[in-house]
């Protein structure tokens, strides 16, 4: 070959030739030190290269590309209004709770409590109508029952002067049916001597029978009469053209029932309007709430976007800020397609931030196809493939602490990283390149360790 013959012409010793055209005494010409030395340092580097490059590409399995994420938390407003004030800059580090906004409401609903308003009104109007309404039965009633006293007062005072008028017939008779039996006494005695006709004794038994009659009618008037009163004294009157109750009681008895019914509904229209204060009072609450509303920081961590500024008009849902959580970060990193089958998830790997040589242990916990949709507006960093055929994703979490002894503290999100995969032996793909790569070193060898003799 044409490298080889080049090779024995350079190894070859140069013969020197004087001026006359004979041939010199044959003299070794031999370099200077610090040519060999120099020569033999490329060798080593150059073996130290190819040592490495069989390291990095045959051995150790490592990823194209990498980068470290952290999921993406978007701050919504929770109101239609203005940012009236906000105390954060992209970039700005926030604690949990913190407030991060205070926007004003410029368009508040408020025809919720209008509505309860309009019907509190009409709720303590009704209660004011239902109140007169029970003053003037009342007043009624009252008015009704002083004449129903004035009436059984009257009642009772003609019964007791029936009852004096009937005491004193029932006297009279009693006294007439003593002097009649005295004289029935008498007409028997003449009659039984011959003295008086039959019948004068006849009209005379029957005169005495008259006067019993007449005591006994009068016993019963003044017993009709005493039921009566006894009746009249509780209210009830009974009698000739009278029913349960006189006409001025049965209308307070009406109007006691109607005045329940009044009172059972003015309680219900109290207990309505209770209700409707105490969501007028909730939605007054509520409305002043809502008025300024505070939006405070869900998560200690970094403030990635801002979307809003101060005086800034904002609807509901819209997006205010970006926070990362910087303690939380997770690396996502490219390799190809090929070696699918050789990630386990689970599997404990190595990772390295560009630019630092300390590595930081990882577990894989995802690993996504090239055809895999994923929504990456959802994280803060994500990776473009230099190569858009045959490259999946790998998701390696990394141990926060690790981390943060490595960064310092320093968010480190969007920062290029690199995965360390362990070793599972060479493989064909591996013999392949190692074959390749022992010809090359060999070539390599032969071709430089004779430069420094």
């Amino acid at each position: 070959m044409h490298t080889s013959s080049t090779l024995e012409v350079i190894g070859q010793e140069a013969t020197p030739v004087d001026a006359h055209g004979e041939d010199s005494a044959r003299q070794p010409n031999r370099a200077p030190r610090w040519w060999r030395f120099g020569k033999l340092g490329l060798a080593l580097a150059f073996l130290a290269a190819a040592g490495y490059f069989f390291h990095e590409q045959v051995w150790t399995t490592t990823s194209l590309q990498g980068t470290l994420t952290s999921p993406l938390i978007t701050i919504r407003s929770p109101i239609d209004g203005v940012v009236t004030s906000h105390t954060t800059t992209v970039g700005a580090p926030i604690a949990q709770q913190e407030v991060l906004f205070v926007i004003a409401a410029h368009q508040l609903d408020t025809r919720l409590r209008a509505e309860l308003e309009a019907k509190l009104m009409a709720a303590q109007k009704q209660t004011l109508v239902i109140d007169r309404k029970i003053a003037e039965l009342s007043s009624l009633r009252t008015q009704l029952q002083a004449r129903s006293q004035l009436h059984r007062e009257a009642t009772l005072a003609r019964l007791e002067a029936l009852i004096g008028e009937t005491t004193a017939d029932l006297n009279r008779a009693k006294a007439v049916m003593e002097r009649t039996q005295i004289e029935v006494s008498r007409a028997k005695t003449l009659s039984a001597k011959g003295l008086i006709a039959q019948a004068t004794l006849d009209d005379t038994v029957l005169a005495g029978q008259q006067a019993r009659f007449e005591v006994e009618r009068f016993s019963a008037s003044l017993k009709r009469l005493n039921v009566e009163r006894t009746a009249a004294k509780n209210g009830v009157l009974v009698g000739e053209g009278y029913g349960d109750a006189p006409y001025s009681r049965q209308r307070v008895d009406e109007l006691a029932a109607r005045e329940i019914e009044a009172k059972a509904e003015r309680d219900s229209v109290q207990q309505t309007q209770q209700e409707f204060a105490s969501r007028l009072g909730e939605e007054q609450q509520r409305e002043a709430t809502i008025r300024t509303y505070t939006v405070s920081a869900p998560i200690t961590g970094l403030v990635w976007n801002l979307h809003i500024a101060a005086d800034g008009v904002v609807a509901r849902n819209a997006p205010l800020a970006d926070v990362v959580d910087c303690h939380n970060a997770f690396v996502e990193a490219i390799m190809p397609e090929r070696r699918y089958d050789d990630v386990q998830l689970g599997e404990t790997v190595d990772v390295k931030l560009l630019g630092s040589s300390r590595t930081i242990a990882g577990t894989i916990h995802a690993v996504r196809g090239h055809s895999a949709v994923v929504n990456r507006e959802s994280l803060a960093a994500w990776l473009t493939p230099r190569r858009t055929r045959e490259a999946m994703t790998v998701s390696v979490a990394i141990d926060p602490e690790a981390l943060q002894q490595v960064t310092q503290g320093v968010c480190q999100i969007g920062r290029s990283a690199k995965v360390y995969f362990a070793p599972k032996g060479v493989g064909a793909i591996g013999s392949q390149r190692l074959a390749s790569l022992t010809g090359f070193a060999s070539s390599a060898y032969a071709a430089i360790v004779p430069l420094a003799r």
